[in-house]
């Protein structure tokens, strides 16, 4: 195909090409057609190669959600480099180790955020001269250039580096539009951190296939309520999502019209059953793929009948074009158009994990009748949290490097990180700061066991079989709730963390997490007719803090006339 000669960002200027003017971009009430999307990233693809950008050069793409987000992208990609996307969210001691191990050349950031990339050349988009004239660049880029590297979590301690090239990328593209049937003037919304490759389902494809692509606002994306009018409103087409975030949205009101995306995760098949009858024209497709081969690789169609699987869970599914499957005693292993470069400065893991032109993925599978493959677990320690792919040993090597901590193992347990620490006296709370200062939230324990010493097998390594037989008992509420307010908050946490919880005791220390967090922000706005943000439960992640929020709201209370005279509470 001659498609396949071609890189990610001319895939997008062709379209440009035959759509001038047909809507592209979307955030909140800003839009960008493709004239103007292309436009914006072809300054910006001239400003990046003043500053030494080009073929395999990497930049740092440090942004909160946004317009200027994708323009970002699409203006790399035009200056030949490749982009390396950092979420705003992480700790500063992981930005600087991404940007330092990718060799970023700059750094595209907001000027809220710029004073945490010290040391990079900065380039603020929202400072940025979009009207200035510039003469169109042609970057000497080919298919074999790198694209973006994503950085995965890494088992020895530090995150590793993806890389990605045009020609992967460019063969996801075209198969998954082909495969899931896009169609032009489709509407897309993309919900998920680019830090992932999760959202590139529907970022490239909308972009190369005439769509338009709604980029939603971080406060949307965690208020299935906020969500809901969005969708009704902008009559949203196709979603990818992780199934985790998805059912804390409630997916009554947030499925999309024509195509609904799980991946990240597993989805069980009576819960799609339920999605079925909620929207009976939504076509739902479950899709796995490491970020090693490429965004995605199998996907399956749930269609009228659902197959029985041992694990009951939606099948895999088979391979898009360009791609090939083979299970290697049980392990699926991957190999065709979208095998990755390998692993940024790692050519012993490289070597390792990319073995004849396959990628072992460590997940074990088998072939069902029709020729779908069905997941079947991990051969190893890695775990997803809440879609999130985590290294446990990455964790364990952050434990073990602070001063008080002789031996660590990290576990997952119902859904929950769970540390077991010696020795005894090692302070899980100081742990806890520790690990923030170092991982992103999604990857700090929720439980910390403080033990005189792990048990050891035979041979002298830790016997993680004998720590899943032991009781997690997890920590006893400081001090009870007192006013009415608080009260309503605890009894809203305890039945969410399953456990009692007190007035000054940190929620997510816990072991709450974001997706509960969404659950908690909805009985929240049930219960006080108050919306807040998941933002304001991580500022305020006490019941006595966030109650003080909320008291505070209702003395500043303030009757709406448009509401005819009812009350109205408003953050």
């Amino acid at each position: 195909m001659v498609a396949l000669k071609l890189c990610l960002h001319e895939l997008i200027e062709a379209q440009a090409a035959r759509t001038p003017n047909a809507p592209a971009l979307a955030f909140e009430d800003h839009r960008l057609s493709y004239r103007e999307l292309d436009l914006r990233a072809t300054r910006l693809a001239a400003h990046l190669a003043r500053l030494g950008v080009g073929p395999d050069v990497t930049v740092g793409l440090f942004v909160e959600r946004s317009l200027e987000m994708i323009v970002g992208i699409l203006g790399i990609l035009k200056a030949g480099g490749a982009y390396v996307p950092i979420d705003p969210a992480y700790p500063e001691d992981r930005v600087a180790y991404m940007l330092s191990d990718s060799n970023a050349a700059a750094v595209l950031t907001q000027a809220s955020l710029a004073e945490k990339v010290p040391g990079v050349q900065a380039v603020c988009l929202d400072a940025f001269e979009w009207n200035k004239d510039v003469p169109r660049i042609e970057a000497a880029v080919q298919p074999h250039h790198l694209a973006y590297v994503i950085y995965t979590s890494g088992s020895t301690g530090q995150p590793k580096g993806v890389g990605i090239e045009h020609r992967n990328i460019v063969n996801y593209v075209l198969g998954v539009t082909e495969r899931l049937q896009l169609e032009p003037g489709m509407r897309y919304a993309t919900v998920s951190t680019i830090a992932a490759d999760l959202g590139n389902t529907v970022i490239f494809p909308a972009l190369a296939s005439g769509g338009c692509l709604h980029v939603i606002s971080q406060e949307r994306a965690e208020n299935g309520g906020l969500l809901a009018e969005y969708f009704e409103r902008e009559k949203i087409d196709v979603l990818k999502i992780v199934p985790s975030h998805f059912a804390a949205l409630n997916p009554e009101g947030v499925m999309p019209r024509r195509r609904l995306i799980l991946g990240g995760e597993a989805s069980r098949l009576d819960w799609i059953e339920r999605l079925r009858m909620l929207a009976p024209g939504c076509e739902i497709f479950n899709h796995y793929g490491p970020t090693e081969t490429t965004v995605g690789v199998l996907t399956y169609h749930a269609g009228a009948q659902l197959p029985g699987t041992q694990s009951g869970t939606l099948p895999l599914g088979k391979p898009l074009p360009g791609i090939r499957v083979e299970l290697r005693d049980g392990e699926i292993c991957i190999g065709g158009a979208g095998v990755a470069r390998g692993y940024l400065n790692r050519p012993e893991l490289t070597a390792e994990k990319f073995v004849d032109g396959f990628y072992r993925t460590g997940d074990r599978g088998r072939e069902l009748p029709d020729g779908s493959i069905e997941f079947c677990g991990r051969i190893d320690h890695q775990v997803k949290v809440h879609g999130y792919r985590v290294e446990l040993g990455e964790i364990e090597a952050a434990l073990r490097s602070h001063e008080g901590v002789r031996e660590a193992v990290v576990s997952l347990r119902e859904d929950q990180l769970v540390a077991w620490i010696a020795p005894k006296e090692a302070d899980p709370r100081a742990l806890r700061e520790h690990l923030k200062a170092r991982l992103p939230q999604y990857m700090v324990p929720s439980v910390f066991v403080p033990m005189e010493r792990l048990p050891l097998t035979p041979n002298g390594k830790v016997d993680r079989q004998a720590l899943a037989l032991l009781t997690v008992q997890k920590e006893t509420p400081s001090v009870a709730p007192r006013t009415e307010t608080e009260k309503a908050l605890a009894a809203i946490w305890s039945e969410l963390l399953q456990a009692e919880v007190g007035v000054d005791d940190d929620v997510f220390d816990l072991g709450a997490h974001s997706l509960m967090a969404m659950k908690a922000l909805t009985q929240i706005r049930d219960r006080f007719e108050v919306s807040l943000s998941l933002r304001n439960l991580f500022e305020h992640p006490t019941i006595a803090g966030l109650a003080g929020v909320l008291d505070g709201v209702w003395l500043t209370k303030a009757k709406s006339p448009a509401s005819g005279g009812q009350e109205e509470f408003v953050l």
